[in-house]
């Protein structure tokens, strides 16, 4: 199977191993009126994405939490589709899976900084043999003040690293085990067989409460604040593991 990028799945299994399932997300209506499934459907075609379906982590198959692995490829181009702040700042970091990284420009760099525009792009070459490695993103970047990400709270795709609900005192919705910021969705079989995926991302804290209307202390769970497409550069056809073999690497 020819792949250049490919997305990994963990379990991670705590004291007592569990049922694998699924993690469900709790949507708000945008407060932009401009939902997701807007965007996606203005990019990609109406129907071709199923924002509510369609996101890795909605089957049990799919595993929790989502990363990257650099397999053989050239690099990645990143293109920003759609963004509602100029403050958000995207960036990525290596994985360890050993919990949330520092982010302190060793084995990390910033994407996109700032108010950029739909089509911006953005090229990431991976250097020193980095082979896993996932996105976080600064929603106020510099500035201080959000409601639910003050300065330096960083949220990150991998979703167990967020903190659980509003400032760490649990979410009043589902999931209960980790607050999705980022919403993954794997678009390689619309892009050619590239590999190819949609990050969309909540820039207010998942876990607070959802309201109608914009407020200081709540969000809107529209994941469309940043909605940016990551595609390898030059894949090659390589050998791949089974689903089941790189879940078993991480079970514990």
């Amino acid at each position: 199977m020819a792949r250049g990028l490919t997305i990994m799945f963990s379990i991670l299994l705590l004291a007592a191993p569990a049922v694998v399932s699924g993690f469900p997300v709790t949507f708000g209506t945008s407060w932009d009126n401009v939902s997701l499934q807007d965007i996606l459907d203005a990019e990609y075609g109406l129907g071709a994405i199923d924002v509510a379906t369609g996101y890795e982590g909605y089957l049990a198959s799919d595993g929790d939490p989502a990363y990257w692995e650099d397999v053989v490829f050239d690099g990645l181009i990143v293109r920003e589709i759609a963004g509602f702040s100029n403050r958000n700042i995207l960036g990525w970091h290596a994985e360890d899976l050993a919990g949330p990284p520092v982010i302190d420009g060793i084995d990390d760099g910033v994407v996109f900084d700032g108010p950029l525009s739909s089509g911006a792009t953005a090229t990431i070459n991976f250097s020193g043999g980095l082979t896993k490695f996932g996105f976080y993103l600064n929603p106020n970047g510099t500035q201080d003040g959000g409601g639910h990400a003050p300065e330096p709270e960083l949220f990150f795709a991998n979703r167990f690293y967020n903190d659980l609900g509003e400032s760490g005192g649990g979410s009043p919705h589902a999931p209960f085990d980790g607050d999705p910021q980022c919403l993954v969705f794997n678009i390689t079989h619309l892009n050619n067989g590239i590999p190819t995926y949609i990050l969309a991302w909540e820039d207010l804290d998942y876990g607070a409460p959802i309201t109608p209307g914009y407020t200081w202390t709540s969000t809107d769970n529209d994941f469309q604040d940043l909605v940016v497409e990551i595609r390898a550069m030059s894949p090659v056809a390589i050998e791949s593991s089974s689903w089941g073999n790189v879940k078993a690497l991480f079970a514990r």
